[in-house]
């Protein structure tokens, strides 16, 4: 089965149809849940969580080029951009990934400044990254903050795996409202490994996270490990399996991507009643 790259266009334009699909069901019918949805805000917390994934991948993608090429010789970067200037003091390592003023990844996204990564050697098979967004844009907005990535060379399924803990804010491009994510991520790369490029490489998500705005919405997301995101970069332009537990705006509901199928259909369960979902 082939997985697509999870992203943030398709979240955002995923949140203006959850957002109308709502309120549009939320009528005189006393049996209809009554929810109410800020269209803008929801479009930004989605369009938010895609920025902060797309980066995060581009962190780990900076550390694997250099600690662990042999798993993805041919990554997202080109061959023009960006540098790598490794630095060594006694056991401990700093990464500079500099993107320059402007950078072209081959996985689409125009990124620009540095990201400054800094560890330690593996212990019992695992590496503490610390790691810091340095004036970084990515397609215009700008990302500030970092956290730190506890590094697993091989899980219990013999896969590569990290455990993210976050503080990121985005600014976004031509609006003053910022977005800010704190929470946990683990993610597995389940696919891909070693094969030498990027594009059949498939990955599971999950953990707990909570965005914010500056608008003062908040919104929080549960993933369980039994029902992960599946993201990559193959043939179907859809998040296809996975369970998001949502909770905003006193709405609380879940997110059921399918099992794997490429239909475009997602199904949103609110208090007993099931929206089916239109990705497209």
């Amino acid at each position: 089965m082939s997985y697509s790259i999870y992203r943030f266009s398709k979240k955002v334009f995923f949140a203006s149809i959850l957002a109308l699909t709502i309120m549009a069901c939320s009528g005189s019918d006393d049996s209809v849940p009554q929810t109410d949805i800020s269209v803008s805000d929801t479009a930004l917390a989605a369009k938010s969580d895609g920025i902060f994934e797309a980066t995060q991948h581009i962190v780990e993608s900076g550390y694997n080029y250099i600690e662990e090429p042999g798993r993805m010789p041919n990554s997202i970067f080109g061959t023009s951009c960006p540098s790598f200037d490794v630095s060594v003091d006694g056991t401990q390592v700093t990464l500079v990934v500099d993107f320059g003023p402007s950078c072209q990844l081959l996985s689409g996204p125009e990124v620009s400044g540095q990201i400054i990564l800094e560890y330690g050697p593996r212990v019992g098979g695992f590496r503490t990254i610390d790691y810091v967004y340095q004036n970084f844009f990515f397609n215009g907005h700008q990302v500030t903050g970092g956290g730190q990535i506890i590094r697993e060379s091989e899980n219990t399924n013999g896969n590569p795996q990290s455990s993210l803990s976050e503080n990121i804010t985005v600014a976004f491009s031509g609006s003053s409202v910022t977005a800010n994510r704190v929470g946990t991520r683990i993610v597995e790369w389940v696919e891909g490994v070693g094969s030498g490029t990027w594009i059949d490489n498939v990955y599971h998500i999950w953990g707990d996270w909570e965005t914010t705005l500056s608008t003062g919405f908040v919104r929080t997301g549960v993933v369980n490990p039994t029902s992960p995101l599946v993201r990559g970069l193959a043939l179907c332009d859809y998040i296809v399996a996975g369970v998001m537990q949502i909770t905003q705006e006193n709405l609380s509901g879940t997110l059921d991507f399918g099992d794997g199928t490429c239909d475009a259909i997602a199904v949103l369960t609110v208090n007993g009643i099931e929206f089916t979902i239109n990705l497209d």
